[in-house]
């Protein structure tokens, strides 16, 4: 396979990525997190600076649940609170390939995707990788 026919078949992130625009306010509530992820149908979401459009944090259902609720915490807890810091990013742009293998080494299931601005786009799940799922389906 010459390098410009293995080009025409990498898949990129923006393919297979979830495209999201909805994010949460480091100072909404857990609460208020939880209500927007049933809602949207979506298990995460990336924290997001009003106005500003900078991803400072992400936070799952499963923080809401362990860091939240399993520690006897308010509803009212803010998101600042318990997020995760500084996410793990992905472009759009980047081979699917790559962004798998970056996952498995950094031990994350899921990573916000950005555009060239740093502006979220979406998410990206090791499920939504094609390499992830053909390997989940050889086992």
């Amino acid at each position: 396979m010459d390098g410009s026919e293995e080009e025409r078949t990498q898949m990129r992130v923006k393919d297979v990525m979830s495209a999201q625009i909805v994010t949460v306010s480091p100072n909404d509530t857990a609460q208020s997190a939880a209500r927007l992820m049933l809602e949207t149908e979506v298990g995460a979401l990336p924290v997001e600076v009003p106005g500003v459009g900078a991803i400072v944090g992400i936070i799952t259902d499963r923080d809401i649940v362990a860091s939240v609720l399993g520690k006897g915490l308010s509803t009212s807890t803010t998101i600042a609170e318990f997020m995760t810091v500084s996410p793990e990013v992905c472009n759009e742009a980047d081979d699917t390939a790559t962004v798998a293998a970056r996952m498995r080494a950094l031990g994350v299931r899921r990573l916000v995707v950005v555009r060239d601005d740093r502006r979220v786009v979406g998410l990206v799940s090791l499920v939504d990788l094609p390499a992830e799922r053909r390997a989940e389906e050889g086992q």
